[in-house]
């Protein structure tokens, strides 16, 4: 037995140190190709954004190809962004990937405590899916590809003509005149309306609610490119063309709509050429007659006016002279990068200071299902106060107001204003809301001044701005609460009554 003893003990220590140090020499390999594999990304990816905010100084609307080529590297550039973020900043809890892809497997009581928050874990020790090194290195693969040949892009960007430097629309800053995410489909409008030509010409545009059709249109029609091939730029809407009675249907339009632009009458000539776009909501059917008539009244004052149809209806397609263009919503990696510019800001700086707040961040995200009013709104909230405790409430919250909305496929403008309200340090009760067209006399409590505590309502019922447009046509959107008792200070109140 001695002998066996002899000879087991030091074969067993033997191959547990082999084993120790197997273990480590894996781990800090795992560790170095982790690290390089990220940092080969970053630049990467760093490099092909470089590139696209050079090609949004550059007139490429007629240039279809290329127009394809930067869709594919924009897609692939967001992707990469998402993958580097959820690399640094894994979470180890199971529901992750359900939410991410789905939003609907949510379970409110992991949240609810405390002591079950999710939990960040260090970057050189990746468990997720999302944080591995083979999502890694699939995503870098992926990415060389799309950018094999981006010298030649480069070339080709630069026989573009050069446009006025204005800010890249790739970035979504806090001045709200800048648009993300939305470069070809932009172009692809701005080619359309700027081919020439003596015939009418009629794009329809087709999208789900809230996807950003309104906002591409109002970048389009404050395109000085646009602006210099038309004498006026109409935007009115398609409920005057649902049972209109009038003759001259293009006054009623311009009368109830809105002028973003006319040329000086004077350096106009006597065939005026107009662009004009209607919004049309789901329910309004276009009557054939009074279409007919401005269409023949656009016909009578010039050629080569454009007209361009916004709709959630695909009914609209009937009435173009070319195909439809559809607005599809944001990928979930493109929606990701849009939150956290407005939650974290462009920069990686606040991101890297609050990692544990990355990972909240994106599970707010992913349960807002694309909204970009919510990202609007909740994401400045979110930017507003940094507080760990105040994020894990508006995720709480968000989730809580997704289970009671199951039907719903989207978050609507209302519920993000309840969401908005619920998360204040004071308690207010919702009366009302509306979108106005105009700025209100009264300028309104900006929601984030309640946040940031740099505002204090004196009065017990007040009108808080949630979000405030910059284009025309502009509009706010508004609520009308009241401060709400707390109530303890209720239930103090009836016992001294009694």
């Amino acid at each position: 037995m001695k002998v066996l003893e002899d000879l087991i003990a030091p074969a067993f220590f033997a191959d547990l140190v082999s084993r120790l140090i197997a273990f480590l020499i894996s781990r800090y390999s795992n560790r170095a190709c982790f690290e390089e594999t990220a940092i080969k990304l970053e630049l990467l990816v760093l490099k092909i954004h470089a590139v696209i905010q050079e090609a949004e100084h550059r007139h490429i609307a007629g240039n279809q190809s290329l127009l394809l080529w930067l869709k594919k590297l924009m897609k692939g550039m967001y992707q990469a962004y998402y993958v580097l973020d959820s690399a640094r900043h894994p979470q180890d809890d199971q529901y992750t990937n359900s939410v991410m892809t789905s939003g609907r497997s949510l379970n409110l009581s992991r949240f609810c405590c405390p002591a079950k928050r999710p939990r960040t874990v260090a970057t050189d020790c990746p468990v997720n899916n999302y944080g591995s090194i083979h999502q890694l290195s699939s995503t870098l693969a992926f990415l060389e590809d799309y950018s094999a040949n981006l010298r030649d892009l480069i070339l080709l960007l630069a026989c573009c003509p050069p446009l006025p430097i204005r800010q890249p629309v790739s970035d979504f800053l806090s001045d709200e005149r800048n648009m993300f995410g939305r470069l070809v489909e932009r172009e692809q409008i701005i080619s359309f309306v700027m081919q020439p030509g003596n015939h009418l010409g009629v794009l329809p545009i087709v999208g789900g609610p809230e996807v950003g059709k309104g906002t591409i249109i109002k970048h389009v029609c404050n395109d000085d490119r646009v602006r210099n091939c038309f004498d006026m730029i109409l935007y009115s809407y398609g409920s005057i063309l649902q049972a209109n009675p009038a003759d001259d249907v293009l006054e009623t339009l311009t009368s109830h709509g809105h002028i973003l632009h006319q040329a000086d009458v004077s350096t106009s000539s006597l065939h005026r050429k107009h662009l004009i776009v209607i919004k049309n909501t789901y329910e309004v059917v276009i009557d054939k007659v009074a279409w007919a008539t401005l269409c023949a009244s656009l016909r009578s004052i010039g050629n080569g006016s454009k007209i361009i149809m916004v709709s959630e209806n695909d009914d609209i397609k009937d009435l173009g002279t070319t195909g439809a263009m559809r607005i599809d919503p944001l990928l979930q990696e493109e929606y990701w990068y849009f939150f956290r510019s407005l939650a974290f800001g462009s920069g990686s700086s606040i991101l890297e200071e609050h990692a544990g707040l990355a990972v909240v961040g994106r599970q707010i995200a992913a349960a807002l299902h694309g909204s970009l009013f919510g990202a609007k709104v909740l994401g400045r909230l979110l930017r507003a106060n940094l507080d760990e405790q105040f994020w894990h409430t508006m995720l709480n919250t968000v989730y809580r107001f997704h289970e009671v909305m199951q039907r719903d496929k989207y978050f609507t403008k209302l519920s993000i204003a309840r969401v908005a309200l619920k998360v204040l340090p004071m308690p207010l009760r919702l009366k009302s809301a509306s979108q106005t067209g105009e700025s209100s006399e009264v300028p309104g409590i900006m929601v984030q001044e309640l946040v940031a505590g740099s505002v204090l309502p004196v009065e017990k019922e007040m009108e808080v701005v949630l979000w405030e447009s910059a284009y025309q046509p502009s509009y706010r959107y508004t609520v009308v609460c009241e401060r709400v008792e707390k109530p303890h200070c209720s239930a103090t109140k009836r016992m001294k009554q009694k």
